[in-house]
């Protein structure tokens, strides 16, 4: 009975009055607490990061890797030896590695087993595998090829949180001893953070190498949705767990996040339903608010459905990230549109790389945005967003309209 009322009395609503006077509270401290750290991130130059001037930071291949294997490298241009890639074996709890002989190879081939981003070996031939995943989904059976590989390889899977592999639990290859024995879900947030906060304490007297692992830290931080100071951490925490009344304070606004962000992405629907009914589109889908994978918002005209296409926003991964947008296939399984009339149309007016796959007709990343971060989620309530998705939008109607 004591266990069933104390389920009820964290079964909190934000209609709750007593607990109002302690949210707004909660929510003062924490917006003056960031007024402070934007002036002060204004002033130490902080928020200039190269990674997002380039719109680089989501490039496994491009940035990570070789960013990773250039830090880990004890030949590396940073000169300190082995004393970064000393950390990381520490950090990791990987046991019997010579540093001192390792070399590092990116983009090492095994043949029709694939490519593995990074290998590390010493001289008694002892690896470390480390496959980096940012937004990319695995290949089938990737990570049992390279066990197969080398069965005594320690095999690293990097993913922004730690995840495990797809169908960790149930793939029988996965259950083995040896497996179990060498492989380690890694993870940016809790493990590259780390190593690189301790590698930069090294290179105290080397600038350029201290402000490079900065930037990288900065943009990690980013990716992981760690844009939240541990200044804002302590002083929230403090408050948050000070009195009962507050923390019940706190549980009001977590439990309303599902709720603020569909109100958020309802904002993006109303702005583009708008816009459709100005141009004189048909809406084919719009965004849910769920945040799941695969949500999107499409315009299609007569014309292209004729030709079994839509062109709008599409985001790959849950939580609003992997944002492309370009022209799909209505139906993947009914005929597809084989001309090339919108995709040179396409790629005169969005200059830069434009790929194709079994959904999209054609499509790029949409590097500015590709990841809806709570910046993102700020801009939308202030308007500032609306101007660039408006852009893209009228562009994909330009070229549906000349089609």
């Amino acid at each position: 009975m004591g266990r069933r009322s104390y389920l009820y009395r964290f079964d909190i609503s934000m209609s709750d009055s007593n607990h109002m006077p302690h949210i707004l509270g909660l929510l003062s401290l924490a917006e003056t607490i960031r007024k402070y750290e934007d002036k002060l991130t204004r002033a130490t130059g902080e928020q200039f990061n190269l990674f997002d001037i380039l719109s680089i930071g989501h490039l496994e291949v491009r940035t990570h890797s070789p960013i990773l294997a250039e830090l880990l490298n004890p030949n590396g241009s940073h000169g300190q030896g082995a004393v970064f890639l000393g950390h990381f074996i520490t950090h990791l709890q990987i046991q019997d590695f010579d540093v001192s002989s390792a070399i590092v190879n990116k983009e090492s081939s095994f043949g029709e087993l694939g490519r593995i981003d990074i290998v590390i070996t010493d001289k008694d031939g002892k690896s470390i595998f480390i496959e980096n995943k940012i937004y990319a989904g695995e290949q089938e059976r990737q990570l049992e090829r390279y066990h197969e590989r080398n069965p005594e390889a320690n095999l690293l899977f990097l993913t922004l949180n730690g995840d495990n592999p797809i169908n960790y639990l149930t793939t029988t290859a996965y259950q083995t001893a040896q497996f179990k024995k060498v492989f380690k879900a890694v993870s940016y947030k809790e493990d590259i953070i780390p190593w690189l906060e301790a590698c930069r304490k090294e290179v105290a007297t080397a600038p350029s190498v201290r402000e490079a692992i900065t930037q990288y830290i900065h943009l990690i931080q980013r990716l992981t949705l760690q844009n939240t100071s541990s200044l804002m951490n302590h002083e929230i925490i403090k408050k948050v767990t000070e009195g009962s009344n507050t923390y019940l304070a706190y549980a009001c606004l977590r439990n309303a996040n599902q709720g603020i962000v569909k109100e958020i992405i309802d904002k993006v629907n109303k702005q583009l339903n708008s816009l459709g009914k100005e141009l004189g589109l048909v809406m084919h889908d719009q965004f849910r608010g769920s945040g799941e994978n695969g949500e999107n918002y499409y315009f299609t005209t007569p014309s292209l459905k004729s030709q079994n296409l839509r062109f709008g926003l599409r985001c790959s991964f849950a939580d609003y990230k992997g944002f492309n947008y370009g022209f799909a296939h209505i139906d993947t399984n009914a005929p597809r549109y084989a001309d090339s009339v919108i995709s040179k149309r396409f790629e005169e007016i969005f200059p830069g790389p434009a790929r194709s796959n079994g959904f999209w007709y054609i499509y790029q990343s949409w590097n500015q945005y590709e990841n809806w971060s709570d910046e993102t989620m700020a801009a939308i309530i202030s308007g500032e967003f609306f101007p660039i998705l408006e852009e893209i939008f009228r562009k994909l109607d330009r070229i549906a309209k000349e089609f």
